[in-house]
């Protein structure tokens, strides 16, 4: 019966230490699945904590600060560049927004976009950088810091100044008469220019009216050579001279007007009325029908002594060339006519003699009809 005890309380210890074993291996094992999802947990914070370390140094670093920026510069993105400018190139009156637009893009394509810190003047909270492209510097830039909630948020900057290098624009001159309209890229120059001095046309006009000056007009704000056009108030075109190294502009008196083909008519007519009366072979009654009344060119000529052409039979005009016309305004006009008069001589060969006459006339309005107020010698 002792024995029996024995083995009862043997297998109860046996039982109990299985029970215990198990137990202790339950908890070991709770342990170490606490211990792995601690340690996880750690790592996957340290993980985040060393990312968001990394942004945030990565977000010091000039390229990163200026990221968004360079991004335009590198894809001549030069229309938001320009709005973005605090200090933008300007333009003046006759170019607009999309020419300088157009005109910076060629900043942009002298190489490579870089970015250059400015340490001298930047601070952990200001960062100063100039943009090149290539060797040459087109932007200075400056950002400063957003506050943040603590030493590891990632920091934000904001672009607080842009400035966009640019050559000045280029100034034009133009030469041209006062009367004229000048037309600038598209628009009316409405400004006023220097006077020039007295044509040598008024002259030979004297007080019947003053002539139109070759005015001397400056105009500020070009980064493109302009079109310029003159146009008179009749709305004839005028050739415009351009030398596109100096930007200078020259516009002459009007060589065509709507009148032009009439006095040209008149001309011919009276520069071989002029031939004719020089050479004793028309009188002073019919060479006075082309002259203002009491003209003083008229009155020298009536009184001078023709002496010097050899007696002939007959004189013919056979052509008359106008060789040039220029209109001052609506009532005054000077043209220059070449003719060749042929002379029948008494004796000698009857192979007639060629005289040519040159006759640089200015013709003015006097009762609606064109006359010849003064002779260019």
């Amino acid at each position: 019966m002792g024995e029996n005890v024995n083995e009862e309380l043997n297998e109860q210890v046996k039982t109990k230490r299985k029970k215990g074993a198990r137990l202790y291996r339950i908890f070991l094992l709770s342990w170490v699945l606490c211990l792995l999802v601690v340690l996880s947990a750690s790592l996957s914070r340290f993980y985040d904590f060393l990312l968001k370390y990394e942004a945030a140094y990565k977000a010091t670093l000039p390229e990163y600060v200026a990221a968004d920026l360079l991004t335009l510069f590198r894809t001549e993105d030069t229309g938001s560049l320009y709005d973005l400018a605090t200090e933008k190139p300007g333009h003046g009156t006759y170019e607009t927004r999309e020419d300088v637009v157009i005109y910076l893009r060629s900043f942009l394509q002298n190489g490579p976009i870089s970015l250059d810190p400015v340490r001298a003047e930047s601070t952990d909270d200001h960062q100063v950088f100039l943009i090149d492209s290539g060797d040459v510097t087109v932007a200075r830039a400056e950002y400063v810091k957003e506050p943040v909630a603590d030493a590891l948020e990632i920091p934000r900057w904001d672009l607080t100044s842009l400035i966009l290098y640019a050559d000045e624009p280029r100034g034009i001159h133009i030469s041209a008469p006062d009367n004229v309209n000048l037309i600038v890229n598209g628009i009316e120059y409405s400004g006023t220019g220097t006077p020039g001095e007295e044509p040598v046309a008024q002259r030979f006009v004297g007080d019947y009216e003053e002539l139109p000056r070759i005015n001397e007009y400056d105009i500020d704000g070009f980064y493109y050579l302009p079109d310029v056009a003159a146009v008179t108030d009749d709305g004839t075109n005028l050739p415009v001279l351009c030398d596109m190294n100096t930007y200078a502009f020259y516009v002459d008196y009007p060589r065509d007007c709507a009148y032009r083909t009439e006095v040209e008519a008149i001309a011919k007519e009276a520069v071989g009325a002029y031939a004719n009366f020089i050479s004793g072979d028309l009188s002073e009654g019919e060479l006075k029908k082309y002259f203002t009344a009491n003209n003083v060119f008229l009155y020298y000529m009536e009184h001078a002594e023709l002496k010097w052409f050899t007696r002939h039979l007959a004189s013919e005009i056979h052509s008359a060339e106008v060789v040039d016309f220029i209109a001052y305004s609506d009532d005054v006009c000077y043209c220059e006519v070449v003719v060749e008069q042929y002379l029948t001589m008494e004796w000698g060969p009857r192979e007639p003699e060629v005289i040519t006459t040159d006759g640089k006339f200015y013709f003015v309005k006097q009762n609606g009809e064109w006359k010849v107020l003064g002779i260019e010698f």
